[in-house]
């Protein structure tokens, strides 16, 4: 396929993973100046969590988008398991880090803001986005004009 359905898609997640960043930064100074380091590394981790987590499911839904829906479906199902072993693996670093090191209510905070964000992000970018359709039957039907 062309490029097109490439830059749509960039200009959407662009603006996903800039409101995500912005709201993440914006939770990260608030747990800084509310939990001190401990809100810091919870902040931190949260945004990081949301940004991977939503990140890895849009690689299958771009190459459907794309026209390979065979690709999409077998990344769909293996990007899904590696989505459950990144919570795992959170889960685990977050239950076992000693108390005080990470602020676990700035973590929550984090990743529920940052996740609006994304939201948000994408919900604003496809109003916004106003695609080019090209109607070939249309075009038949319309005289050509002549040249003399």
């Amino acid at each position: 396929m062309t490029g097109r359905p490439a830059v749509a898609e960039r200009a959407l997640l662009t603006s996903a993973v800039a409101m995500t960043g912005l709201v993440g930064l914006s939770c990260v100074g608030l747990a800084v100046l509310a939990r001190g380091r401990g809100g810091l590394l919870g902040a931190l981790l949260g945004v990081a969590l949301v940004l991977a987590f939503l990140l890895l499911g849009q690689l299958p839904v771009s190459q459907v988008a794309r026209g390979r829906r065979k690709t999409g479906t077998g990344l769909l199902v293996l990007l899904y398991l590696a989505r459950v072993v990144l919570l795992v693996a959170a889960y685990i670093l977050i239950t076992s880090t000693p108390e005080g090191v990470l602020d676990r209510g700035s973590l929550g905070l984090t990743v529920i803001a940052s996740a609006i964000g994304w939201t948000g992000g994408t919900v604003w970018a496809a109003l916004r986005w106003h695609p080019m359709l090209v109607e070939p039957e249309a075009a038949k039907d319309e005289p050509v004009p002549r040249r003399w």
